[in-house]
């Protein structure tokens, strides 16, 4: 009689078979698995590489962005006084210039209209409108500490006093000299304003005096060598 685990007959060569199956599964198992890690590996470092591409691919990126937008120099090209270009120094002078000129036209205009009808009535005038009296004048000039100076001096006697020295027409015709060379000297429209400015008032022995721009050339005309 045969027993159940013998080696041979049609059952014991199916067992066999399927130990074998399982072995060979078995065996294939770890051969699987290690090339699945393998892979995994693999692929694994082809992400990191690709990661490590792509963020140094950004790097660069985000580096060229960056030096595109550094700041640019400072423009050198302005041309200044100093390389003879008419920098804005030179424009300043220039407007600055143009703007004396035209001050000084426009002064010397005025001048002209003030003194086109100016004479000894017009001068007695405005004195006569300050004070509501007919002062005297006194045209004086002086040397103090090397400079010279031209005054026109408001004298404290008036033709309204009993004792005036001066007759209507020797007094008119001390106007008409002295208005004359204010005249003459473009001092006018001087003698106008700071009259008008003005709050001191002629009183015995203190005239006031009204200070004129006029050269020593132009005052010896007038005074007298």
């Amino acid at each position: 009689m045969l027993r159940a685990g013998c080696t041979f007959g049609p059952p014991c060569s199916r067992s066999g078979r399927s130990r074998a199956a399982a072995e060979a599964i078995g065996a294939a198992r770890p051969r699987r698995a290690a090339r699945g890690a393998a892979a995994a590996s693999r692929s694994g470092s082809g992400h990191s590489s690709s990661h490590s591409s792509s963020h140094s691919s950004s790097s660069h990126s985000s580096s060229s962005h960056s030096s595109s937008r550094r700041p640019r120099p400072a423009c050198t090209c302005r041309a200044t006084a100093a390389d003879g270009g008419g920098g804005e120094g030179d424009l300043t002078a220039v407007f600055a210039a143009e703007l004396a000129k035209r001050a000084a036209e426009a002064e010397a205009a005025k001048e002209a209209a003030a003194a086109r009808e100016f004479n000894g009535g017009a001068l007695l005038a405005l004195v006569r409108a300050k004070y509501n009296r007919s002062y005297d004048f006194s045209l004086v000039q002086r040397q103090y500490m090397g400079k010279h100076f031209v005054a026109l001096n408001i004298m404290w006697k008036y033709a309204e006093q009993a004792s005036w020295p001066y007759s209507e027409e020797q007094f008119a015709a001390r106007l008409d000299y002295i208005a004359s060379a204010l005249v003459a000297w473009g001092a006018v429209t001087s003698v106008q304003t700071q009259l008008a400015a003005t709050k001191e008032r002629p009183r015995t022995g203190k005239a006031v005096s009204l200070f004129l721009d006029v050269s020593p050339e132009r005052a010896a005309e007038w005074f007298g060598a």
